[in-house]
């Protein structure tokens, strides 16, 4: 029975002692090691995030394809009106003008499209955009009835059209035309042409 009792009270004492030990043991620095281990090994892991890169500015005069088109904006001007015939005409709101761009475009698909339809899905189909450096945006005017209005004319596969496409903006954003940039496409493909 003694003998007992020396045993578990050497037991009792040798628990005791890494009792403490184990408390006398810095437990919290280690876990801050650990955490700032793997917060650093978590970023080194990590990609830096990549700056999308600037849309590529094309010169008036260059050539480009997009999707199933090659297409060239030619020219830009600035103009009051735009005459359709001898006597008629299309005229701005008053304040505004128009910025008007000559391109050609020529249909490398299988079938008849228009290069710029009005209706349609955003992500399929092609759209242009004129941006002023402040951040505005003019969508293509419609010139009902004019023959050289690229807008919405379909053209024949493997055929090509050159015309214009008109934006009604306001004469103080015409005034800047060199700031102007041309954005043709879709959502996810698409070509800016600078109207310098």
């Amino acid at each position: 029975m003694r003998k007992l009792a020396l045993v578990l009270a050497c037991t009792f004492l040798c628990l005791a002692g890494c009792a403490s030990e184990q408390s006398s043991t810095p437990v919290k620095p280690s876990i801050e090691n650990n955490a700032g281990d793997s917060n650093s090994s978590a970023a080194a892991d990590t990609p830096a995030p990549t700056e999308t890169p600037a849309p590529e500015l094309l010169s008036l005069g260059k050539k480009a394809t997009l999707l199933d088109w090659n297409i060239c904006v030619k020219k830009a001007e600035v103009k009051n009106k735009i005459m359709t015939s001898k006597y008629l005409y299309f005229k701005p709101k008053t304040g505004n003008t128009f910025v008007v761009i000559t391109m050609s475009a020529k249909n490398n698909g299988e079938k008849a499209e228009a290069l710029l339809p009005s209706i349609g899905y955003q992500n399929k189909m092609i759209t242009a955009t004129l941006s002023s450096k402040d951040g505005d945006e003019f969508k293509p005017s419609a010139l009902t009835g004019y023959d050289k209005d690229l807008a919405g004319e379909s053209i024949e596969a493997s055929a090509s059209k050159t015309g214009v496409v008109a934006f009604e903006v306001p004469k103080k954003v015409a005034k800047s035309k060199k700031d102007l940039t041309l954005k043709i496409g879709t959502v996810d493909e698409n070509i800016t042409y600078t109207l310098k």
